[in-house]
């Protein structure tokens, strides 16, 4: 697959226009919650309740909002449209100031 500069996804693919991060409390930390993640698509479509976890292998990975129905399934609220989308969402937040930082425990 191409490599495309962070920030700029290939064509077709949703920009990222504003990242806002909250870092998770340390108890949420070692269960593997980094944070939680604002995002803007676009400039046209606020993103809310996304969170930043760290999968069992060590990796990186967004979580997308979800709800729960009177039967106990869970919808997505808003999802990527698949892998190449998703990725390129999670390279353009992981790119934003302060989130590698904090991910390490560095901080605001």
């Amino acid at each position: 697959m191409p490599t495309h500069p962070i920030g700029v996804p290939p064509s077709g693919l949703p920009l990222v226009t504003e990242v806002q991060f909250t870092a998770a409390q340390p108890g949420d930390v070692r269960q593997g919650l980094v944070g939680f993640v604002r995002l803007t698509l676009g400039s046209s479509v606020r993103v809310d309740g996304v969170t930043l976890r760290r999968t069992r292998d060590g990796k990186l990975a967004l979580s997308f909002p979800k709800r729960t129905d009177g039967r106990g399934r869970q919808h997505s609220v808003v999802a990527p449209t698949g892998q190449l989308a998703r990725d390129a969402i999670t390279q353009q937040v992981l790119a934003a100031p302060g989130i590698q930082r904090r991910d390490r425990g560095g901080g605001a």
